[in-house]
């Protein structure tokens, strides 16, 4: 079955290669009809989306990917049909960047500690015009660097959440996140979550979780499996998508890379029509 929907895609606004218009375009030559743009902390590339949308015949959703950390951990948490124009929302995004900075500066300052300095210039500069500073800049600039030999291996011996050189982010609640995007008109999905986060998933439904992403590169079938009857036995939304960056990064799975039923994208419609 050809596959049409993505609904967990980056773009240059924060750690991912290629420009909002480019993903749009690239979904397009791959026959995708329906895209979700969910770059971290930022909406700042949604108008160029949709705008190359509208004209290539690509439906992008608004959306947004936020993490949170709580008692039970790290969890990523993707909005969609947000408004971009929410003042609260815009202005909790600016002071998550901000902190992004401080933390991004921390990481190099760990690095330069081990031995392997990363000019904090060259990783603004490999971030582009991105809104945010992201850990996939310090990754490839490791790589060219050649303090590594793939951003994957940077992740994976360095900058993980328990690598040496990690630095904890501003911290937002579960709550505050799913609030957050209620406030700002969205609907807010789990992301990408493993078997060993399905017990999570009923405490963040009481919370207000709409959804969870079922559908993803990492997930096995009999996770695929776990979720699908997870969300069906509590009314969840199931979402998935690839978690695109850009085409063979080392790290993410390519646009399009992951089958997601058409009728989920229709639920995921239907139920933000309804809280409009």
């Amino acid at each position: 079955m050809a596959n049409t929907i993505d609904l967990h895609v980056h773009s240059t606004a924060s750690d991912g290669l290629l420009s909002p218009s480019e993903v749009v375009r690239s979904a397009r030559e791959l026959g995708l009809a329906t895209i979700a743009l969910t770059d971290h902390d930022t909406t700042a590339g949604v108008e160029d989306a949709q705008a190359a949308g509208r004209e290539l015949g690509v439906e992008v959703i608004a959306g947004i990917e936020i993490n949170s950390e709580g008692e039970h951990g790290d969890a990523h948490f993707l909005g969609y049909f947000i408004d971009p124009a929410n003042a609260a929302l815009q202005e909790k995004l600016l002071a998550i960047r901000d902190a992004r900075v401080g933390r991004a500066r921390g990481m190099l300052r760990k690095l330069a500690e081990m031995g392997m300095p990363v000019s904090w210039e060259r990783v603004l500069e490999i971030a582009g015009d991105a809104s945010s500073i992201a850990r996939p800049h310090i990754a490839r600039a490791l790589l060219e660097a050649g303090h590594v030999t793939s951003t994957q291996e940077a992740f994976d011996q360095y900058i993980s959440n328990d690598g040496p050189a990690y630095v904890n982010r501003l911290r937002l609640t579960p709550q505050e996140t799913i609030d957050l995007v209620h406030d700002a008109g969205g609907l807010i999905v789990l992301a990408h979550p493993h078997a060993d986060m399905a017990h999570l998933i009923p405490m963040l439904h009481d919370l207000g979780l709409d959804g969870i992403e079922v559908y993803y590169p990492e997930h096995t079938p009999d996770e695929i499996a776990l979720l699908e009857r997870i969300a069906a036995e509590r009314g969840l939304l199931m979402t998935g998508g690839s978690d695109f960056h850009g085409w063979n990064d080392g790290v993410h799975a390519n646009l399009g890379a992951i089958y997601v039923p058409p009728e989920r994208v229709d639920r995921l419609r239907e139920r933000a029509a309804r809280k409009r």
